[in-house]
């Protein structure tokens, strides 16, 4: 260790640093890596902008076909029986099983960190499927270092490398392979592959050129400029294919040479630069390991082939025990040993999906959407950035991205588990927040997640906001923190810091969250005025009254409302620029209430009292203005011939809003009664499978896209068992027994619906998914969907009755 390293170390064990200081340091470094390139079946990199980036691709040698259908990124269609983490915490490490259908083997990964947070190992294990004992398959690791790029100017000092350690050898190498390499962020380190246990197999092969040896592993290296490693697979198939052709050329034919020979990427260039393959072959089970070691990482603490499978299994115990800890499940999964599985796996995945992003993202400024005009926008965006993102994603194989009112739900089951990754998320959220208080609705952030994501949608409006979901989450953190909530896990955070306590700091030390509430307060106010200002409804010019505090939804077209993110929900027709969103309304209610908490809890007694004055303007509105005594619901806003309101009912999740975000006044009894008879009958959004998007009645029920117009959607439901739970108790004095035992009744059968089908699915497809039918239950949408899906998880630890 250099004198530098031991000059940081003695700082950090210096009594005399504070102990938020020390925790910080441990903290942070306890989140360096992961598996944060998530839309990778595995793609490991750190928290930092351009570094070390590694990944696995797989493919068949059985045939000539199998080198098609290379995997790599986690794709929507691959036949998969099952690809998820099942036990998997971000500061510690996990398993993740893919059972692949195609190339007949189930992988197992098991992806450990040292103790400081600064090294890793993955084991890689292999299984084939009963009947194919002998199945052949080759694996590609790769390792690319980006952010030495000498010919960017601000870089000119930057010396670093990534290089091969063994000597060079086209023909192949035997044991372990070692890559040596120095970046300004990491320092130095290695990276060593193995070849795994001596009962590992490789074909033999039947060819007479010795660099087209299967029992060795083969190293390919060459030069790619930055933001260009991710390319890693197409960069591969065109080295493979100019050495396929240089084989046919010579041999007039390729008919002699067996897949596990011919496919095998051969160093024809002598290149060496910072993209690395190695490229290895096994015939049968087999397993191998890959450690990557930072020279500043305790001899003690590394991982290393020998300790690496007993670290993986004290991992998993550790898991295990937490997982109990915080999520004791209610009757009647209590000790069921399927539902704690489920559980596991719907909390690892979760987890799983956390992403780090860093890149430009494209931007339109410019375009002024016409108030009169209800079409689609013909957006044409600037670069802007870059920016980098600590995220969540819904789902790694179809929406591998930061979406903003997606990420609000997602928090919600971490909040007791690690309530301060939670704030790391939401910090990084809100250092989104430019200027004018905006957030892009989808991050996507350089060209790895431009190619994810139809040109279409690339580009992102100032003019289109999302729900603040992040803002319900922050509120969920300070509402239990500053003694609002219950605080059910005690845990004693002393001097005595360990890996065992990182994630609950905060919960603990509500000073901190105080000041970073301080710290982000003239952000999320400059956020909340945005909405305000950009959305804002036509109130003077159709005369409804005084009460400035109506809504609508901007960039909206005639079949799609993006901004409110239930795309295709029914909406006004024809559209019109008079048009009201009861949506919008709760949502902006929920930041009006969410602002003041935060102001009461930093002592700024003028904000509270106009936050509180808004919010209780906007409770009038949605009484006066959105609720509908004829149709016994709340209902968007619109206008006659006349230019007189009208009430616009499609009932379903839409009517909800109000109930949803607690914005109806307790003793309101007569409209919690509609609200849960709406809930609760079968003809309108009751299912046995849960509360289906839009009423069965409605004459837009399966029409069209049908995203938002009939199936059951986890997150939705979530709030109405919470809000069910909550009028339950705060309206008892208010409401007669008959209405008690209605809401009881309700939460209890719908909870048990909603768990009960989704592992039902579960079981059935190997996978969680983005929605359900509501006649069928069948599950539909993007699979391994589990961003707020996995509120499930919360649904189990409810009650099982009020």
């Amino acid at each position: 260790m250099d004198e530098d390293n031991l000059e940081d170390e003695e700082f950090f064990l210096n009594e005399n640093a504070d102990l938020a200081t020390r925790y910080s340091k441990m903290a942070n470094d306890s989140l360096l890596w992961g598996p944060y390139r998530s839309s990778l079946y595995f793609g490991i990199r750190p928290r930092l902008p351009r570094s070390l980036l590694s990944g696995l691709m797989w493919f068949s040698m059985d045939d000539y076909n199998g080198v098609g259908k290379i995997r790599h990124f986690y794709e929507q269609h691959d036949n998969m029986k099952h690809a998820n983490w099942v036990s998997y915490d971000p500061r510690i490490g996990g398993r993740q099983i893919i059972d692949d259908h195609e190339c007949h083997v189930k992988l197992t990964f098991d992806f450990v960190k040292s103790a400081d947070g600064h090294s890793w190992g993955v084991k890689i294990r292999s299984d084939p499927h009963p009947g194919y004992e002998n199945v052949k398959i080759s694996f590609v690791w790769y390792s690319g270092l980006e952010g030495e790029d000498k010919k960017s100017p601000s870089k000119n000092q930057r010396s670093g490398y990534l290089n091969i350690e063994n000597k060079r050898n086209v023909l192949g190498y035997e044991g372990v392979v070692t890559l040596f390499g120095i970046s300004e962020e990491l320092g130095a380190f290695d990276l060593k592959i193995n070849d795994g246990p001596k009962t590992n197999k490789h074909p033999k092969g039947n060819s007479s050129h010795p660099e087209l040896d299967p029992s060795k592993s083969h190293h390919y290296s060459l030069t790619v400029p930055d933001d260009n490693v991710w390319k890693a697979k197409e960069i591969f198939v065109t080295m493979l294919q100019e050495s396929v052709k240089k084989l046919v050329e010579e041999l007039n034919g390729i008919e002699t040479i067996p897949p596990e020979n011919l496919y095998i990427l051969r160093d024809l260039n002598d290149f060496e630069g910072n993209l690395h393959f190695v490229q290895k072959i096994y015939q049968g089970k087999c397993e191998f390991d890959v450690v990557y070691t930072n020279s500043m990482s305790p001899r003690t603490e590394i991982i290393t082939f020998e300790n690496i499978n007993e670290k993986s299994q004290q991992i998993l115990v550790q898991f295990d025990i937490k997982f109990k800890e915080h999520f004791q499940l209610s009757p009647p999964f209590t000790n069921s040993p399927k539902h704690q599985k489920f559980g596991k796996e719907v909390l690892s995945g979760l987890l799983g999906g956390i992403s780090y992003f860093y890149g430009d993202h494209l931007v339109d400024r410019d375009t002024v959407f016409d108030e009169d005009s209800f079409e689609s926008h013909d957006l044409h965006g600037q670069l802007e950035g870059p920016h980098e993102l600590f995220t969540l994603v819904p789902s790694r194989p179809f929406f591998p991205r930061g979406f903003l009112w997606d990420e609000g739900f997602h928090l919600l089951p971490l909040l007791n588990y690690d309530s301060d990754l939670v704030l790391d998320i939401t910090k990084s959220w809100m250092n989104l927040i430019d200027s004018d208080g905006w957030i892009a609705r989808e991050q996507i952030l350089g060209p790895e997640s431009r190619s994810r994501v139809p040109v279409e949608f690339q580009v992102q409006s100032p003019q289109i906001v999302n729900p603040p979901t992040l803002t319900l989450a922050l509120t969920y953190l300070l509402d239990k923190i500053h003694g609002y909530g219950d605080l059910s896990e005690p845990i004693i955070i002393d001097d005595q810091l360990n890996r065992e306590n990182l994630g609950r700091f905060v919960l603990h030390h509500p000073d901190v969250l105080t000041n970073y509430t301080r710290e982000v307060y003239p952000k999320l106010q400059a956020h909340f005025e945005m909405f305000r200002r950009t959305q804002q409804g036509y109130i003077d010019e159709f005369d409804r009254g005084t009460n400035p505090e109506a809504y609508r939804w901007r960039g909206r077209t005639v079949t799609h409302c993006l901004a409110s993110g239930l795309d295709d929900y029914p909406r006004a027709l024809p559209a019109d620029v008079a048009e009201l969103n009861v949506d919008l309304l709760s949502w902006i209610g929920i930041m009006s209430r969410s602002m003041g908490m935060m102001a009461e809890i930093l002592g700024i007694e003028k904000d509270v009292v106009k936050y509180k004055k808004i919010e209780a303007d906007i409770v009038e509105n949605l009484e006066k203005l959105h609720w509908s005594e004829e149709k016994k619901t709340y209902c968007d806003v619109s206008v006659n011939e006349d230019d007189e309101d009208i009430h616009v009912c499609h009932k379903g999740y839409i009517s909800l809003f109000p109930f949803l975000t607690k914005l109806i006044p307790e003793d309101h009894v007569e409209k919690l009664g509609a609200i849960i008879d709406l809930i609760a009958d079968a003809e309108e959004l009751w299912t046995e499978f849960g509360i289906r998007s839009l009423s069965k009645s409605d004459e837009m029920y399966k029409t069209g896209e049908d995203y938002w117009r009939s199936p059951i959607w986890i997150n939705i439901n979530y709030l109405i068992l919470e809000s069910i739970q909550y009028y339950h108790a705060q309206s008892a004095t208010h409401m007669s027994s008959e209405l008690r035992e209605k809401f009881a009744k309700t939460y209890h059968d719908l909870r048990l619906n909603l768990v009960n089908n989704i592992v039902d699915q579960w079981e059935k497809t190997g996978f969680i998914w983005e929605q359900y039918n509501d006649e069928t239950g069948s599950a539909q949408g993007a699979k391994n969907f589990l961003g707020w899906s996995s509120a499930v998880l919360l649904m189990m630890k409810m009650p099982e009755n009020l």
